[in-house]
């Protein structure tokens, strides 16, 4: 296997990996055991790995390492019971904006390797393409409704906001397989 299929590989891997720790929470007491920020260090090494194949990832890194930083930092506040969200709202809006934007644009550049790459009639491209959607539209409302809405979420709000969210995970979760299926198309023609 020469060192370019080697590094898409890895990349992929490290990308879907870094989806799982994104949208699972496990947590004992105040500590989550699958921080985000693992999740964006994952993506950070798929960004350095796949950047040859898509040159346009490379300009994710510096969003993906700000990223990893906000949750690293959050991460710690929630191990002493604190939450940095809503302490000042203009850098949670930023943070947010920050957040669709990346996952938007690195699902996109993951649809056009799967283009290149998936094996003919796979359909991982539109998949992937898809899920970017559903993702981002469902990640705005969320936090629309969450910055709008806050203190005021009740009844079909609670119920809306929880379909959203399901249907967001259901999405990437999708992607995440997505991910772990291009790269064994890669694996199976070695």
């Amino acid at each position: 296997m020469n060192t370019e299929q080697n590094n898409l590989q890895s990349g992929l891997l490290c990308a879907a990996w870094g989806y799982f720790f994104l949208y699972f929470d496990f947590s004992v007491s105040t500590i989550n055991l699958l921080p985000r920020f693992a999740g964006y260090l994952l993506l950070l090494s798929a960004i350095d790995r796949l950047s040859e194949e898509r040159r346009e990832l490379g300009l994710l890194r510096f969003l993906c390492i700000l990223l990893a930083g906000w949750s690293g930092a959050d991460w710690l506040a929630g191990c002493f019971g604190a939450d940095l969200y809503g302490y000042f709202p203009p850098l949670d809006l930023i943070i947010t904006a920050v957040g669709l934007y990346f996952h938007f644009q690195f699902l996109t550049d993951a649809a056009a390797l799967a283009e290149k790459y998936q094996p003919p009639g796979a359909g991982l491209d539109r998949r992937l393409l898809n899920c970017r959607t559903i993702c981002v539209v469902s990640n705005t409302v969320i936090a629309l409704c969450q910055s709008f809405l806050d203190g005021f979420i009740g009844g079909w709000q609670a119920w809306a906001l929880a379909a959203c969210s399901f249907i967001g995970m259901a999405a990437a979760l999708t992607a995440m397989f997505g991910l772990f299926s291009l790269r064994k198309s890669l694996v199976s023609t070695e």
